[in-house]
């Protein structure tokens, strides 16, 4: 059993670094950083922080749009060849399919990150910047986000196509993104009279969807502010329970899945 997951794992992250797309997004993403390491020494001695946020927000939008990317094709690559029928007709269980995707393509986002986090770290060592320890806090929040996104775009892969799927995890990002926004809007328009459908609707999306801010410590890292072990750990925890209910209902629904 274990070993059908790793080998379907090892297969999804083969298959997910010969798809040149990512080769192009990489470039783009690095692209950015040396964007920011150029424009440094025109912004008033914020060099620096200047090329920390760039390159911060290069590794965290990059990381995401990678992990939407392949988490909605991953599966659909496989029913569209009908490599799938060939896998689920040997003794591989669905679930053990699905969460071997997923390692698949966290495994590829573990890969990037370290990759990116790498050349950042690099860029700054040789301008002699001082690397800051909340740095690699910064790195590893932003893979847990990247982890969940994915986890996401699978879920909705399970039962459905590679467009519906992209737009319905990119819309529920965003809106992962706007949480703390939402819950300091909710008071007005109950004051305000909003219907009750409505209110309810937002009432559900803030309390039951992760807060992706919370995997968010640039200000933290670019004025040298520091980042708890606690509130990593506390964010690795919180990132692993919407990973285990994710994939827990994904896997449920693709077992139930007829592909004929």
């Amino acid at each position: 059993m274990i070993g059908h997951g790793v080998a379907i794992a090892l297969y999804t992250f083969r298959e997910a670094v010969r798809n040149k797309i990512l080769y192009s997004i990489l470039f783009f993403a690095i692209a950015l950083m040396g964007l920011g390491l150029a424009i440094g020494p025109a912004s008033l001695d914020q060099d620096t922080r200047i090329l920390v946020d760039v390159g911060l927000f290069a590794l965290w939008f990059f990381s995401n749009v990678v992990a939407i990317f392949v988490g909605v094709t991953m599966v659909f690559m496989e029913l569209e060849r009908k490599t799938v029928y060939t896998v689920l007709s040997k003794p591989v269980h669905r679930p053990v399919y699905f969460v071997g995707k997923f390692v698949g393509v966290g495994t590829l986002l573990l890969v990037q990150v370290a990759f990116m986090a790498t050349t950042l770290t690099t860029l700054m060592a040789v301008r002699g910047d001082p690397v800051p320890s909340a740095l690699f806090a910064a790195y590893w929040l932003i893979l847990m986000e990247s982890l969940i996104v994915a986890a996401v775009a699978l879920f909705f892969s399970s039962f459905s196509t590679p467009y519906v799927s992209g737009f319905l995890t990119l819309g529920l990002w965003v809106v992962a993104r706007l949480i703390p926004e939402l819950q300091a809007f909710l008071p007005e328009l109950v004051e305000d009279g909003t219907g009750p459908v409505l209110i309810g609707i937002l009432t559900t999306v803030v309390n039951v969807w992760p807060d992706m801010t919370y995997f968010t410590v640039t200000t933290q890292v670019t004025y040298g502010l520091g980042v708890p072990f606690e509130y990593v750990w506390n964010a690795t925890l919180y990132a692993a329970g919407y990973l285990l209910i994710l994939l827990s209902t994904g896997s449920w629904i693709f077992q139930r899945r007829d592909f004929i």
